[in-house]
């Protein structure tokens, strides 16, 4: 069990390392932006969701836990509800960001967007159900949201809460825990900000 899940995060996510021997991709079309949002948020949840894990309940504790077939699937629950948070989030910050910087007609695609980052993800286990849920939420967060202001106001505040919230952690350890988790994701985010606006290019905004 625990190497079959190890397996699988490991084709869910995408390793950090590589970057050591690639260095960065630019941001010059919507391939390499749902790259990025995809790839970003997955190592923000994995991140933070086992650092959370780990550090509660020790690290040699957290890895045997995976051998039980409960923790492992609340574990898997979690992480596909932290990613799914994580990815409306950074694409509402990136699309923000684009809005007042470059292209103001991007925010047409939004929808769009999600849907085709959701599909790419479907053959890693992505449950219909929950997409189409995911569908229906960001519907109703583009209706709300302020394309002038979304990059500057909390941009990350949901998948931050999602955090703590989908984590199998118990109740009143989450109360506990609530600033330092929130905190803990929240820095990562400022990180992944920074290594957008640096990456950016003049965007070819041609959606296929």
């Amino acid at each position: 069990m625990l190497q079959q899940f190890l397996r699988v995060s490991t084709e869910f996510f995408v390793h950090p390392a590589k970057k050591l021997f690639l260095g960065e991709k630019k941001i010059k079309n919507f391939d390499d932006l749902r790259n990025f949002i995809n790839e970003k948020s997955a190592y923000v949840t994995q991140f933070t969701l086992y650092g959370y894990l780990r550090t509660r309940m020790g690290g040699f504790t957290f890895y045997k836990a995976l051998n039980d077939e409960k923790f492992s699937t609340s574990v898997n629950i979690a992480r596909w509800n932290i990613f799914l948070a994580s990815v409306q989030d950074l694409l509402l910050f990136t699309f923000s960001y684009i809005y007042n910087k470059q292209d103001r007609n991007i925010i047409l695609h939004a929808k769009v967007f999600l849907e085709k980052i959701l599909e790419e993800q479907q053959p890693y286990g992505l449950d219909i159900e929950l997409k189409n849920k995911t569908l229906e939420e960001f519907k109703q967060r583009v209706e709300k949201v302020n394309w002038h202001m979304s990059y500057k106001q909390k941009p990350f505040e949901k998948s931050c809460e999602a955090l703590l919230s989908w984590s199998p952690i118990a109740d009143q350890l989450k109360d506990l825990d609530k600033e330092i988790v929130i905190n803990s994701m929240d820095i990562q985010w400022q990180n992944i900000m920074i290594d957008f606006v640096k990456l950016l290019q003049p965007l070819n905004s041609h959606v296929e």
